[in-house]
């Protein structure tokens, strides 16, 4: 015993009231402090705090870096190739469209660049009414004027002539180089004019060469039109759907 003492400890008989040492396992009263065989200090059992038991939270699933970047990618790949889809459905529409009118043609080369060059040679036919009316009249400052503008009127449009001419293929290509020529040669002829008329000359015989080399240049362009015309039947277009009436030309 702790100290040399002796504990002399009354139990009863009512198994109910006793329990076992924590340390040797002797019978006890259940509320002894110390086991009277041992001395061991006892735990009161009815007071001892329940364990606390510790829950973790749930974690929710969380992909991984490595599958995270997989996912990442196939997505990116998805993406590109619905993309890619669309591209090509895009230009095999386009294509079965231009393929499926005017016997292949949607419109072909030569109207498509008619419809760019047809404005220009309407306002040529109104730039050439002016000058040819000048050259009628006795005024030699009038001559020189009305050139002059329809020249200005040329180097203005040339860009927009030239971008017509390009945009032909095929048997076209060589009749609106054609037509460009005509337009450059227009521009010579009106420089002569207006050299004629600021010298003081007048339509009135002075410059009745250079205005008849217009109407010659005229004629010309009208007969490649019509050439042009016969292209785009060829192609499966309407001439009369392109050749406006400002351009007063007749084809057969």
């Amino acid at each position: 015993m702790p100290g040399g003492q002796s504990w002399t400890v009354a139990l009863t008989l009512d198994p109910r009231t006793l329990s076992h040492c924590t340390a040797c396992g002797s019978l006890i009263e259940a509320g002894a402090n110390f086991c009277p065989e041992c001395g061991t200090r006892q735990i009161d059992r009815d007071h001892r705090p329940e364990p606390e038991v510790l829950v973790a939270p749930a974690v929710p699933d969380v992909p991984s870096a490595p599958v995270m970047l997989i996912m990442t990618a196939l997505a990116i790949a998805a993406l590109l190739v619905a993309l890619a889809v669309g591209l090509v459905i895009g230009r095999v529409g386009t294509t079965l469209g231009d393929l499926g009118s005017s016997g292949g043609h949607s419109e072909g080369d030569a109207a498509g660049a008619m419809d760019a060059y047809a404005p220009l040679a309407e306002g040529w036919q109104e730039k050439h009414a002016h000058v040819a009316d000048q050259g009628t009249q006795d005024d030699s400052a009038g001559l020189a004027l009305a050139a002059t503008d329809a020249r200005d009127w040329i180097e203005l449009n040339r860009p927009d002539l030239q971008k017509a001419a390009d945009s032909a293929d095929g048997d076209s290509a060589p009749l609106y180089d054609d037509l460009v020529a005509i337009f450059d040669r227009r521009a010579e002829v009106l420089a002569d004019i207006n050299a004629i008329g600021t010298e003081g000359g007048t339509g009135l015989g002075a410059a009745n060469d250079e205005l008849g080399e217009l109407t010659v240049l005229d004629q010309q362009a009208a007969a490649t039109t019509c050439q042009i015309a016969g292209v785009m039947r060829a192609e499966g277009d309407d001439p009369a759907d392109h050749i406006t009436p400002g351009m007063d030309l007749t084809c057969p």
